[in-house]
């Protein structure tokens, strides 16, 4: 099955908090983070990962859909919209661990490298972000080049809720631009969410961030 791959990944889920996600679509946002969240634990072992843009609180390792939704009810949107902010922090603090763990595996430490595994990135957000968003995603793909990483060490899914147009093609670009425009890997898929979680869209969200094939060609391109 196509979702075994998540095994080998640390799945973080990044909610958006922020003022423009009140109402309709905080109550969209936590419905789909119930359920993505629900079929990744089943893959990911060690528990999933849940943060916010903007509240401090997280859930780290979490293992049931109940206290994935129990973390979620505690916070309500607020504020700003700092994707780009979040996904810096997150992604600093990821490769200062991962090229210290090489180093230390390339001075002889063949265990060095075994507790860091790859990391798949959800971000669930109306997309309407507030600051520099494409800077910290080409920085860290630059970082993975420069080092040889694998090309899927690091893929960050954007979800969107709800159908902001102008929100919509920025995501887009983002997948499809990005890239191509900046000389680095493509680490960045987007997918729309429609209301409806089949099993198609449920395995491009968890794998087209780290399955370039799955983020070129879609879901059914690893189900059939």
């Amino acid at each position: 099955m196509a979702l075994q791959t998540l095994r080998k990944y640390n799945t973080v889920f990044i909610v958006d908090d922020s003022s423009s996600m009140e109402g309709r679509l905080w109550t969209e946002a936590r419905s789909v983070l119930a359920n993505l969240a629900h079929v990744a634990q089943k893959y990911d072992v060690d528990g999933i990962d849940v943060c916010f843009l903007n509240s401090r609180l997280k859930g780290d390792k979490l293992k049931s859909a109940a206290s994935v939704q129990r973390l979620f009810d505690t916070t309500r949107p607020y504020g700003a919209t700092p994707i780009g902010e979040r996904l810096e922090s997150l992604l600093l603090d990821y490769l200062e661990k991962l090229e210290k763990a090489k180093d230390e595996y390339n001075a002889g430490d063949r265990g060095a490298m075994a507790g860091i595994k790859p990391v798949n990135y959800i971000v669930i957000t109306d997309g309407a972000a507030t600051d520099d968003v494409e800077g910290p995603i080409v920085s860290a793909a630059r970082r993975l080049d420069v080092k040889h990483f694998p090309l899927s060490q690091v893929g960050i899914q954007f979800v969107q809720i709800g159908n902001y147009r102008q929100a919509t093609r920025f995501l887009q670009e983002l997948d499809d631009t990005l890239s191509a425009q900046n000389g680095v890997r493509d680490m960045v898929d987007t997918t729309p969410y429609t209301g409806e979680l089949t099993v198609e869209r449920l395995t491009k969200i968890l794998l087209g961030g780290i399955n370039r094939r799955v983020d070129r060609k879609g879901a059914l391109s690893v189900l059939e």
